[in-house]
């Protein structure tokens, strides 16, 4: 019996065929044999980031589909990411090309995403303001090759614009140049400590390029974004890269009320400010530490003064130091809701800025100096 379950189980495996391997080209139709070297600066553009193994396993199929999404989102040049209207119903795919409205007229970028979190974002986008263009249609060669050596040029616009700012001997940093679709206008973006006079130079562009010159100063944010491909202390790819499409204010008050580590390496980025994360789950945090009293206030508990320095919101207690004993005490959230019925809770005053705070308050003011 065992033989004839062997010669069986021989004989069914050998009728099975493997399945035919697919590479990520063939799932997207793409000719390995195009001309890429005609198309060699398109190719720079950054695109959705999944990898090889997606389209080796079950999510290459997937991704390969092509979807009508009413709202895509998009990545450009610099990995700026955007959310465009579909209005002309184009049938699209993960890393697809396609023309969109940008403020240099018509741009291109990729397709990395639809679908309910794009449509979220784009909900997002409408509560913040933040205008949303649309997509105009998807590219043939030509227009392929006019992008193409439109992203050509703006290389090298960089260069030539480098050498100029050594020429004057400027303390800034020439990160991006863009080409306006009908070259009208030309915008060249850089960072810099400090302002700079640089009116001879844009004078100096505009003849060699004979263009209308913008210079535009960005954030150290903004160049952390556009450099891309960074990894954060998390081993995740960095959040203003990989899915933010715009910036949001970060304060001392969003740390502090997350009673985040004092390590101010810890709190900045690789840009050298605020993370942009501390931002997320602020808004939890606020809606947990309002049930609890500021810290430094003051509780009589066991016949003992105690001040409040510390609280967890995920365990339910708060941490009290007795200045007398030099001890410290966990009093639960039940116990301190029954001090406060009784009336022995000394609220402080939640302006108040004790020696705790001074040096760490003194330390972030400057990240967003």
């Amino acid at each position: 019996m065992n033989s004839v379950k062997t010669e069986s189980s021989v004989n069914i495996k050998s009728n099975i065929s493997p399945a035919p391997f697919k590479s990520k080209y063939e799932y997207f139709d793409t000719d390995i044999e195009n001309s890429f070297e005609d198309l060699e600066y398109i190719y720079t553009l950054p695109k959705s980031g999944y990898s090889g193994l997606d389209f080796l396993l079950k999510n290459g199929e997937k991704l390969s589909q092509r979807v009508v999404a009413e709202y895509v989102e998009v990545l450009m040049k610099g990995n700026v990411r955007g959310i465009f209207e579909n209005v002309n119903n184009l049938s699209l795919r993960v890393d697809d090309f396609v023309v969109l409205e940008s403020e240099n007229g018509l741009d291109i970028g990729r397709v990395c995403g639809f679908g309910d979190k794009s449509d979220s974002k784009f909900e997002y986008c409408k509560r913040q303001n933040i205008s949303t263009d649309k997509l105009i249609r998807i590219p043939d060669i030509e227009e392929l090759k006019f992008f193409n050596k439109k992203i050509k040029d703006e290389y090298d616009v960089l260069k030539k614009s480098k050498e100029l700012v050594a020429k004057y001997g400027f303390d800034m940093k020439i990160t991006e140049a863009n080409w306006q679709h009908d070259r009208q206008r030309l915008t060249i973006l850089f960072t810099a400590p400090q302002r700079i006079d640089f009116r001879e130079m844009v004078k100096d562009l505009a003849r060699l390029f004979k263009a209308r010159i913008e210079l535009r100063q960005i954030s150290s944010r903004e160049e952390t974004k556009r450099l891309g491909e960074f990894v954060g202390p998390c081993g995740r790819e960095l959040c203003c890269t990989s899915f933010m499409c715009s910036f949001d204010h970060v304060t001392l008050d969003h740390a502090r009320v997350q009673q985040l580590s004092n390590n101010i390496s810890k709190l900045s980025g690789n840009c050298g400010r605020l993370k942009c994360c501390i931002k997320f789950e602020y808004e939890t945090y606020a809606a947990a530490v309002e049930k609890y009293p500021p810290l430094g206030s003051v509780v009589e508990f066991e016949g003992e003064s105690l001040k409040i320095i510390k609280v967890d919101i995920f365990n339910g207690k708060v941490t009290t130091y007795n200045e007398t004993l030099s001890q410290y005490k966990h009093i639960t959230s039940h116990e301190l809701t029954e001090m406060i019925k009784s009336g022995r809770l000394f609220v402080a005053d939640k302006r108040d800025n004790s020696e705790r705070f001074n040096n760490f308050d003194a330390e972030l003011r400057a990240l967003l100096e």
